[in-house]
């Protein structure tokens, strides 16, 4: 009885925790498109809460699961400590993710809620029983995740300004728009669709899908593009800003509901069954991960003005392309390493 009444109680705490990732984040995904001056922040949130959730359900579950069962095994917890623990370390991360968005500091709930996980898991189980070549991997993806989107945006800001450099009419233009959104959508895809068992069906849909979309797209920007060459130029590096700004709210949204949707999943299952030794075959259902995603999104909607300033002008002034480039660059290094799990 006292076990469900914590579950109970635990759900909005999860959520929570999923609303004030969102806010707090909000800088770090469309906060370079905002400081860029190609989208109101007001527009900016709203593109975020789409594709936010659209990449919540689509991928969160790679993350989701090693949240749920990567780091320690909750197979080993007894299902009144399990529920306890899961208590703990939301309300931790959630008090920490409210005074930093207060402040308007960005941070990782992933981080939060991976150390609450190793705590829990030295208190309960001992030092054995976390798995440390598993955690080693997270904080190494970590670092690697930043590393590899400095060196990628600095290459990609190389030669993207080097091509428009020799781009001298409109048609160049919006075939470059075209290739690199083409490029955008089919690598993720191919990300989306690979763990489909048929590798040729899967490449086949990342490379044919994109097509319908991106001729549509050129056509709507084609009717609208000013015959100034640099006039048309600017107008394209914003389309541009706001492709990778969705699809960096799309991979925020696969990665981040991880934190969320692992934790609620093991409530949810808590109160489902007395046997948590099920949970090594369980998977995150598509409903925590739609509830999830969409928490996250509303509170990025709602409240993710706070820390979106910061990003937007506090930290480095950005032009389109820059802000472009480096978007794109840190969204696919975080696909990438969702994807991984």
């Amino acid at each position: 009885m006292i076990t469900t009444i914590l579950v109970y109680a635990g759900i909005p705490l999860v959520l929570l925790l999923a609303w004030i990732n969102g806010a707090n984040n909000a800088g770090n995904v469309i906060g370079v498109a905002v400081g860029a001056r190609s989208i109101s922040a007001k527009r900016a949130l709203q593109l975020a809460f789409i594709f936010e959730i659209v990449g919540a359900v689509l991928l969160g579950h790679y993350v989701s699961t090693t949240i749920m069962r990567g780091i320690i095994d909750p197979a080993e917890i007894s299902r009144e400590i399990l529920v306890i623990g899961v208590l703990i370390i939301a309300s931790s991360s959630t008090i920490w993710m409210f005074i930093a968005t207060y402040l308007r500091v960005p941070l990782s709930v992933t981080q939060a809620v991976v150390g609450g996980i190793v705590g829990f898991g030295l208190v309960t189980l001992g030092v054995n029983g976390v798995a440390w070549s598993r955690l080693v991997s997270i904080l190494f993806s970590w670092i690697l995740t930043l590393l590899l989107a400095v060196l990628i945006s600095l290459l990609l800001y190389k030669l993207y300004t080097t091509t428009l450099l020799y781009v001298r009419s409109n048609f160049t233009l919006l075939s470059l728009f075209s290739s690199l959104l083409y490029t955008c959508i089919a690598i993720t895809l191919l990300l989306v669709t690979s763990s489909i068992d048929n590798l040729l069906l899967s490449l086949t849909m990342s490379l044919l899908a994109p097509i319908p979309l991106i001729t549509l797209y050129t056509r709507v920007i084609k009717r609208t593009m000013s015959r100034d060459h640099y006039e048309a130029r600017y107008s394209i590096n914003k389309h541009l800003l706001l492709v990778s700004a969705s699809l960096a709210a799309f991979s925020h949204g696969a990665h981040d509901v991880g934190a969320s949707a692992g934790l609620l999943q093991l409530l949810l299952f808590s109160n489902l069954t007395s046997n948590v030794e099920n949970l090594a075959e369980s998977n995150v259902s598509k409903i925590v991960l739609l509830v999830s995603g969409f928490t996250i999104a509303l509170g990025m909607l709602k409240w993710g003005y706070r820390v979106l300033g910061t990003i937007a002008e506090r930290i480095t002034p950005l032009t389109p392309e820059s802000g472009f480039t480096a978007q794109l660059s840190a969204a696919f290094t975080m696909l990438v390493v969702t994807r991984m799990g």
